[in-house]
């Protein structure tokens, strides 16, 4: 059953911008005054019933999807940007505003693409709207993987998930070194945000905080500076990059959760062994697991390193997943004591059938129902991709398997993987070093699926309804 993972791991933008026919050089932001921008006469609306003067728009520094609109508002009142890119107009948060100078953020709009955009103003007593501005994102970043859609079935999506965040190598090859990227895209498959993470170093594990409001994304350096991730830490950001906190995170590699009061969770590798650790608010960390104590008490000797955590917020308890020797643990918060012990180490639940046995799982997680939710080889030594779903038989310590898709579909992935159950009831599985991620129904429809046609590893990904709460 033991493996030796080290093997296989050891192989292991441009500046702010004028727009709309702006003639001039300078590269001011805010306060340049030129005439260049000045748009056509609103059309039906007297130039002395405007209600925003001066519209421009210009791009985010170094993030060319960003859009900034900046206007004079003539008359108090509610207003915001629509903006119009696959033939309809999709509106921003309307703000109270009052006479003089404003700016609006506008998200989710795609990179290389033209839109047109417009201002509009609600002053109580009727609703104002310019004409439209013609604009364009900035260019496809260099680097920056491309995704194809393969399947979409929209009246059959996770409700809720409009755009999808998640993380990238930028080199092929599976588990192999950087650049990451982090990336948003769209139900089109288009990248509507990204950034490449610093010094290849590693980006697994982007994901929403749990106050809706951040960006929590991960910068180890376990795997490109070999350092044994002696500076690992967790960044805290609104997708501006305007950077709220960063947290260290020694020895961190993997996957980290975060709990409420800003506690963060992560697996700690040392060169044989891990523990899991948690820092509190005020910097405190404290180990709250050791494998090694773990592997003495059932007289196991070998390797011991983690690919997933997930906290179980009703009993206070983590489920952590261990590509060594094929295993997860449930693990109290509290006490560090083992409750639950699956897979494939001496003293494991069994599975029922037999073949409907994990290996090389990632992505593990309990769903509100309280089933066990992976992803997994669908067999001992093959590289086919499926995910398992089981329900816990506490009394006779079983595995019973409940649901599964991917056995016999042939789509391959040597590493990593994800399996995360959606509020509507479709699950999100990730491909890891295959490159692909699947949204499937409950009845096995592949409603949405998107490809990168690469072996580039895909880290953690989470779909997002909103992108205006993550913007300042």
């Amino acid at each position: 059953m033991c493996r030796l993972p080290w093997l296989l791991l050891c192989v292991a933008c441009d500046e702010a911008r004028d727009s709309a026919g702006d003639s001039d050089t300078d590269t001011d932001v805010d306060t340049d005054t030129d005439s260049g921008e000045t748009a056509p006469p609103d059309t039906g609306t007297p130039p002395e019933d405007a209600r925003a003067v001066g519209i421009r728009w210009r791009l985010h520094e170094t993030i060319g999807s960003i859009v900034y609109v900046t206007w004079n508002q003539v008359v108090p009142g509610t207003s915001w940007v629509e903006v119009d890119v696959d033939g309809a107009w999709e509106a921003t948060p309307n703000t109270a505003r009052k006479v003089g100078p404003a700016e609006q953020i506008v998200m989710g709009v795609p990179f290389d693409t033209a839109f047109d955009l417009r201002v509009l103003v609600d002053d109580g007593t009727a609703t104002w709207s310019s004409s439209r501005r013609e604009a364009r994102t900035d260019a496809w970043p260099d680097g920056l993987p491309t995704p194809r859609i393969v399947a979409s079935n929209p009246e059959a999506w996770e409700p809720g998930g409009r755009f999808l965040l998640g993380s990238i190598n930028g080199r092929e090859g599976g588990w192999v070194g950087g650049p990451y990227w982090m990336w948003i895209l769209d139900r089109k498959g288009r990248m509507v945000w990204a950034r490449q993470t610093p010094d290849r170093h590693w980006t697994l594990w982007a994901t929403l905080a749990r106050n809706g409001t951040d960006v929590l994304w991960d910068e180890f350096t376990y795997w490109s500076d070999w350092d044994g991730g002696a500076s690992s830490k967790v960044h805290r950001w609104r997708l501006d990059g305007s950077e709220i906190a960063a947290y260290p995170t020694p020895g961190a590699h993997h996957a980290f959760v975060e709990l409420p009061d800003d506690v963060l969770v992560w697996g700690a590798a040392s060169p044989v062994s891990e523990s899991l650790m948690e820092r509190d608010a005020g910097g405190t960390v404290r180990p709250v697991w050791s494998c090694t104590d773990f592997y003495e008490a059932i007289d196991v000797i070998g390797a011991c390193q983690s690919n997933a955590l997930f906290w179980n917020e009703a009993a206070d308890s983590f489920l952590y997943s261990f590509y060594t020797n094929d295993f997860v643990l449930e693990v109290d918060r509290a006490t560090g004591e083992v409750v639950r012990q699956f897979g494939h180490l001496a003293g494991s639940w069994s599975f029922d059938p037999e073949d409907a046995a994990f290996w090389w799982q990632h992505g593990v997680s309990y769903t509100p129902e309280g089933t066990l939710l992976l992803s997994t080889h669908s067999a001992e030594g093959n590289d086919e991709l499926a995910v398992r779903e089981y329900a816990l038989d506490d009394p006779a310590r079983v595995l019973r398997q409940v649901w599964s898709f991917g056995v016999g579909l042939g789509v391959e992935a040597r590493t990593n993987g994800e399996a995360t159950r959606l509020p509507g009831g479709n699950t999100l599985h990730n491909y890891g070093s295959g490159g692909i991620l699947k949204e499937v129904t409950p009845e096995g429809e592949v409603v949405w699926q998107v490809t990168f046609d690469s072996t580039r590893l895909l880290g953690h990904a989470t779909w997002l309804e909103n992108l205006y709460p993550l913007v300042p």
